[in-house]
């Protein structure tokens, strides 16, 4: 019989890579997302349930269906949003998500949760960094993430449910528009055609198809429940090596020059501020800004002790193909 696995999350970047990776695998999907989501890639192919995580009401839809396995995919992932939003989707979101979960707890093999690799924060530094250091969370979304894979493993010590948390490096590939990406639109813009600082901080970056096939393959595992894995890919790239590979491949001549961080993070500042008052997003985030002069490696070993195999194991494998898809769809 075919496992059902349900997708929260599933309208997103992260999430329909998953959906699609499921599907092709043979699992009945049961795909969430919350009800402004536009679910018009899923239809035909999964259940959708529109589910808002700040209404227990809304969660409660799901019981409708039984689980083998969930991947808790959804969550706000915006360094501009206010720590209110933050904390009521991906904290008590995760509380109220849970405690449903908990009802049909004995048919639920593996629930994968999504953390960040970003929570480590100011502990990150010239050494890949293991899932045994002790998170130092700097901005409001890495404290959101943070509480929420801390309610997943109390949930899993209290109430027996078999949670697995995901802390994934910065997540790249087709159809990503934040994070990492907006690196990329800045080149090809022209904002971005130098190296910010020294640009030898070592950042930590995985391919969207390595997240997903290493949920997918923790999952299967039971000695991974109760476990905390860093999703990373093995690039240990400076940042200005990793500029320089994106400039190359949208064809974008860079000034060999250095620029020093604090100007920019002043501008993002003023920005931000600027945009708030008007009521947009600006175009530069302080909180994404502090990425560029702040040192993220992870350690992978742990993951790869399990025996998952990485597909793209560097930006330099990954990064080509997803500029290609880019170009294709006419984003750059």
């Amino acid at each position: 019989m075919k496992e059902t696995a349900l997708v929260t999350g599933a309208c997103g970047f992260v999430g329909s890579h998953l959906t699609e990776l499921l599907l092709e695998k043979g699992y009945e999907v049961v795909a969430s997302d919350h009800p402004k989501a536009n679910p018009n890639g899923l239809k035909g192919r999964v259940k959708y349930v529109p589910v808002d995580l700040t209404d227990i009401k809304s969660i409660e839809a799901l019981n409708e269906y039984k689980f083998d396995k969930v991947f808790h995919v959804a969550g706000l992932f915006d360094c501009f949003a206010s720590w209110e939003s933050l904390y009521a989707v991906n904290c008590e979101g995760m509380k109220k998500f849970l405690e449903v979960l908990s009802r049909q707890k004995s048919n639920i093999k593996s629930i994968i949760i999504w953390s960040s690799g970003a929570i480590y924060g100011r502990s990150c530094r010239r050494e890949a960094v293991k899932e045994t250091e002790p998170p130092q969370p700097i901005n409001n979304y890495e404290k959101s993430k943070l509480i929420g894979e801390q309610i997943a493993m109390k949930f899993h010590a209290e109430q027996g449910l078999p949670v697995t948390v995901v802390r994934p490096a910065a997540i790249y590939g087709p159809r990503s528009k934040y994070g990492l990406a907006v690196s990329v639109f800045m080149i090809k813009k022209g904002l971005l055609r130098f190296i910010p600082g020294k640009g030898d901080c070592v950042g930590a970056y995985i391919h969207v198809h390595d997240v997903a096939a290493a949920a997918e393959f923790l999952s299967a595992r039971p000695q991974a429940t109760g476990q905390i894995f860093n999703i990373a890919d093995d690039s240990a790239m400076p940042l200005e090596d990793a500029i320089l590979l994106a400039a190359s491949l949208l064809k974008v001549w860079m000034l060999p020059v250095h620029f020093p961080v604090t100007p920019i993070k002043i501008t993002a500042v003023l920005d931000q501020t600027f945009s708030r008052l008007i009521g947009k997003r600006p175009m530069l985030e302080p909180d994404l800004i502090a990425y560029l002069d702040r040192d993220s490696w992870m350690d992978n070993s742990k993951l790869k002790a399990t025996g998952y195999q990485l597909k793209y194991p560097t930006l330099k494998d990954g990064m080509p193909p997803t500029v290609e898809w880019y170009k294709k769809e006419g984003w750059i």
